[in-house]
């Protein structure tokens, strides 16, 4: 006779599994299967992208094939799919038409002695399309200004404020850094020429 898969377990055996462990009505490789399926469910929702998942799951369980690392993702998205099949970006696009057309039908039926009515029907849905769509933003993000602009540090040198250029600063050698850093913290003194002469070299 044939042994059941886990997924054909009986959810009581699975439950109870899941609340003792330790006293788990399962075979021993279905508790680890199912071990590795809820780990796999966990890293799915903090890491969406499946590539990213399965290498993180192979360095959990070293002993697993890639195949069973593929195999523990089909089966945490079959078993868990409420959380990761659902299409958010569908269901937003497919709610803001559907209000749109009612917004339209009740345009088009609202002329005459029911208008009223209509007009109540039409400003519920406004409401609704704006906390849908929610506000506009006064600006949107930049994604390009941290190339915009310089960002500095001011280091106190001898009573001297320096202006450390951040791009320019990580792109210096160990040793500059290293003469830099103990300017700041005071083992060596620099004048403003040394100062210059590092920051320029």
């Amino acid at each position: 006779m044939s042994r059941k898969a886990l997924t054909d377990q009986k959810h009581e055996a699975i439950m109870a599994h899941i609340a003792d462990p330790d006293n788990s009505p399962l075979p021993a490789d279905q508790k680890e299967q199912l071990d590795r399926v809820i780990s796999m469910s966990k890293l799915l929702d903090k890491y969406p992208t499946i590539k990213q998942a399965v290498a993180i799951h192979k360095s959990k369980y070293g002993e697993i094939s890639h195949a069973t690392a593929y195999r523990d993702v089909a089966l945490a998205r079959k078993v868990y799919n409420s959380m990761h099949e659902f299409d958010y970006d569908f269901y937003r696009s497919w709610l803001i038409n559907d209000i749109i057309a009612n917004i339209q039908r009740c345009s088009n039926k609202g002329k005459g002695k029911d208008s009223h009515q209509y007009s109540r029907v039409i400003a519920m849905e406004h409401a609704n399309l704006l906390k849908v769509i929610g506000e506009k933003p006064e600006e949107l993000e930049d994604p390009m200004r941290n190339e915009k602009h310089n960002f500095y540090i001011m280091v106190n040198v001898n009573n001297q404020n320096i202006k450390l250029d951040l791009e320019h600063l990580s792109k210096l050698d160990p040793n500059t850094l290293q003469e830099l850093n103990k300017a700041i913290m005071g083992g060596n003194e620099i004048d403003d020429q040394g100062a210059a002469e590092i920051m320029n070299s």
